[in-house]
């Protein structure tokens, strides 16, 4: 019983499947304890709502096959005890994900001024932690277990996933930007996730406390000139020009 999944599917759109994996928490887990996000100032925000013992009994241990050990003891208890919970959230979030998924993906295409193959499939695994990590490569991404809603969520990795898969050769090879530009601006301009989809998401997207003046700042040239890679532009100016 350590895995849940629905494989429940939309014809001829990219899709979103909810997993719960017992690894790909404990490596979550794991990451946030020794390798936490440069972003955001507190870090307990990346913790989410691990239990206190939890988290002091894996920071003060160095032996990383210890480490792994508490981890793994931790969650298959915690499935034991939470088992049909977790597949609770999982059919609700898959649920109310499904009723946007089109609509979702329609914009986001016309966003960034690109075509996402129809077979896509992104993987969104739950976590027990409160930092949500992605990978653009595998499409797969993360959200917290103890959330009620994930849809914006959902939007706003999706939206980094398919800006590394389109744009990392832009970036790096026709603008010149650097890697922290790169994941600056990638953070940013989730923003627009606000402008397009405010009726279709439950919450606004609220970023980063310390990207908030350029958030405002890539929305308004974005309502001037709804053109994603002039606003890749407009940012190479804008942070070159400091």
């Amino acid at each position: 019983m350590d895995n849940f999944n629905n494989n429940y599917t939309i014809n001829n759109m990219p899709k979103v499947q909810f997993h719960y994996d017992i690894n790909e928490d404990k490596k979550n887990i794991l990451r946030v304890i020794n390798n936490p996000s440069n972003f955001g100032a507190d870090i307990k925000r990346q913790y989410g709502k691990l239990p206190q013992e939890l988290i002091e009994r894996l920071k003060s241990e160095k032996d990383l096959l210890v480490q792994d050990q508490i981890a793994s003891d931790f969650l298959k208890q915690n499935l034991t005890e939470k088992g049909e919970f977790i597949n609770q959230k999982i059919e609700k979030f898959q649920r109310d994900w499904d009723k946007i998924n089109d609509e979702y993906f329609k914009r986001l295409e016309k966003i960034l001024n690109i075509k996402i193959p129809s077979d896509a499939i992104y993987k969104g695994y739950l976590t027990s932690a409160g930092s949500c990590p992605f990978d653009a490569r595998l499409r797969t991404f993360m959200v917290r277990l103890d959330d009620e809603m994930v849809d914006t969520v959902v939007a706003h990795e999706i939206m980094h996933i398919e800006f590394w898969r389109n744009f990392t050769i832009y970036c790096r090879d026709i603008l010149k930007l650097n890697l922290e530009e790169s994941v600056i601006f990638q953070e940013a301009a989730t923003v627009l996730l606000n402008e397009e989809m405010g009726d279709i998401l439950s919450r606004s997207d609220y970023g980063y406390t310390e990207h908030q003046e350029i958030r405002l700042k890539l929305v308004a040239e974005w309502q001037r000139n709804k053109n994603f890679r002039d606003l890749l532009k407009y940012y190479k100016e804008l942070v070159r020009s400091k």
